[in-house]
């Protein structure tokens, strides 16, 4: 159990802009979260590209 009470020991760091207020640790998975999607956008799938003999990629 001493584990559980360090953890809940500390009131948590906020960031607040405005009407928005959200905790660090929310904003960061958030943004991890907003990365990962963009990645997945980005980067090819793996497998998906042919070579033809013209030497283009489609």
């Amino acid at each position: 159990m001493r584990p559980t009470i360090l953890l809940a020991d500390g009131a948590g760091r906020y960031v607040s802009s405005g009407a928005i207020q959200i905790s660090v640790t929310n904003l960061i998975i958030i943004a991890a979260m907003v990365l990962v999607f963009v990645l997945a956008l980005v980067l090819p799938f793996p497998g998906r590209r042919h070579h033809d003999s013209s030497g283009r990629d489609s």
